[in-house]
């Protein structure tokens, strides 16, 4: 009778845990003709990105990192607990470090960056260490989270319209589009959001990071679903 309850609950403990596994599962994947949409384990907005979707991808809800190598069909929490909360990561050869900073407003066409690194990981976003920054002159190293640079020199930016909330309002809503391009090129995403960064990997594709999709049209702020997050990446690359 013993050994009979032993085994039953260790039976029990085996489904605990693959519970406990499947609570980082992701949302299901709608499928695009030009982008794969990958949906964030948790409710908030994805911040940032780093890696490849071919091999591993770190995510940023701002206050937690999330890991995955199969496409966001599965996700890993990085051990990764503090109160700052994240804007982007830097990576350097096989070292990934988190920045907690942003500088810069999307306002004017000035450029947003993320900078002030704080942590670093060499197991691709799993664990985390404090960080001690020896280049602290001109908040470096930074990354530019609206717009981006390819590789053919072209330059790519988060798009966007400013709404007066009334007449002679100096306060505007701020409306994302898509992204657009140096050379007049317009990028739709195939649903609204509000668009949280851009970054490009190192085969030209385009990672686009935002909030869950929005309904209701652009004045009426509300998710479709969800409140989870979007990451786009662009099937084939943007030159």
């Amino acid at each position: 009778m013993k050994r009979l309850l032993l085994l039953c609950g260790l039976a029990l403990a085996s489904v605990g845990a693959c519970q406990k596994e499947d609570d980082n599962d992701a949302l299901p994947q709608p499928e695009y003709a030009d982008w794969y949409a990958l949906r964030s384990p948790d409710d908030r907005d994805i911040e940032a990105v780093a890696g490849d979707i071919d091999g591993t991808l770190v995510i940023t809800t701002r206050y937690e990192i999330y890991s995955t190598q199969d496409r966001g069909k599965t996700w890993k929490k990085g051990d990764y607990q503090t109160n700052s909360g994240l804007f982007g990561f830097y990576q350097q050869q096989d070292t990934l470090l988190t920045l907690n900073a942003g500088l810069g407003s999307a306002l004017n066409d000035q450029i947003q960056y993320a900078t002030s690194p704080s942590h670093f990981s060499v197991d691709k976003g799993l664990t985390w260490r404090p960080y001690r920054n020896w280049r602290r002159a001109d908040f470096e190293p930074r990354v530019p989270r609206n717009k981006v640079t390819a590789a053919s020199g072209t330059l790519y930016s988060i798009e966007y319209l400013l709404t007066p909330l009334a007449p002679n309002s100096s306060s505007s809503r701020i409306d994302y589009v898509g992204i657009q391009t140096s050379t007049g090129k317009h990028l739709t995403l195939p649903q609204d959001h509000q668009i949280t960064s851009i970054a490009f990997d190192t085969k030209s594709r385009l990672y686009v990071t935002a909030s869950a999709p929005l309904c209701g049209g652009r004045e009426t702020f509300k998710y479709c679903n969800t409140s989870n997050g979007t990451l786009y990446v662009s099937k084939v690359p943007q030159l």
